[in-house]
């Protein structure tokens, strides 16, 4: 997963009126060395050094969604969340702080907020193709197939080469039972060379479902070739030989 981390050319960029700028100097001090110590993965030293800024500056939004990021990397994720959702009370527009607002309710499985939260997102920014596809996965979680794909279809007329949007909305025409749909969708993303195995395995899946036996074996087979443990890709081949002539 990618992070982003805000570095400032300046100590007084992001200021506030009610800080004095000595307090100003000495808060982007101490967040510009969270920043250092987060580069050289010294994590909790980072989160000294962000709330220390906080401390001094209680509306410095930065140093919130930079914290928020370092505990989204150690797994405390209820902190990440409270960090963000501070960012967001500070700076409404705050387009990244936002985003992990959203991804983190999604991630803590709060399917209704999560839900609120990326509308809103896509409110604001509706020409980010990433926002839209997290709207189609939160949508997805919530079991809201046809809403999940219209997201998805929106963030790929912004954005057609997210292979890994494509993937998704071709899960959903899956669960749609729009078998033929699907497999156009999954042979589409096959061409681009990224997460074979795992298209492959669908590709088998949706074979299964047509009890076209000897094709999901070419399919399935070609997956275990990547991964051979993969438990689901397994399972589909045990499907396979149970109910075809190959062993």
């Amino acid at each position: 997963m990618k992070y982003l981390l805000f570095f400032f050319a300046s100590l007084f960029l992001l200021s506030c009126s009610t800080s004095s700028e000595e307090e100003k100097r000495e808060s982007s001090a101490f967040f510009l060395r969270g920043n250092a110590k987060w580069k050289e993965k010294e994590y909790h030293e980072a989160i000294k050094w962000y709330s220390e800024a906080i401390e001094i500056r209680p509306d410095f939004s930065d140093a919130y969604y930079n914290r928020g990021l370092v505990y989204q990397i150690l797994e405390k994720n209820d902190e990440a969340l409270a960090d963000f959702t501070k960012a967001t009370e500070l700076d409404v527009k705050f387009a990244p702080a936002l985003f992990k607002k959203a991804e983190m309710l999604q991630t803590l499985q709060q399917s209704e907020q999560a839900a609120t939260a990326v509308e809103l997102l896509v409110k604001i920014f509706p020409d980010s193709a990433a926002n839209w596809t997290l709207k189609g996965d939160i949508l997805l979680q919530k079991a809201d197939l046809s809403g999940s794909l219209s997201s998805y279809e929106r963030s790929l007329a912004l954005d057609s080469t997210s292979v890994e949007t494509l993937i998704n909305k071709g899960v959903v025409l899956q669960e749609m039972n729009e078998i033929d749909l699907a497999e156009a969708v999954f042979k589409k993303a096959l061409k681009s060379g990224k997460y074979t195995d795992l298209l492959n395995n669908n590709l088998g899946y949706l074979a299964i479902q047509r009890m076209q036996w000897d094709l999901a074996a070419s399919y399935v087979k070609k997956a275990l070739e990547k991964d051979p443990k993969n438990e689901l890709y397994l399972k589909n081949w045990a499907k396979i030989q149970a109910k075809s002539s190959l062993k």
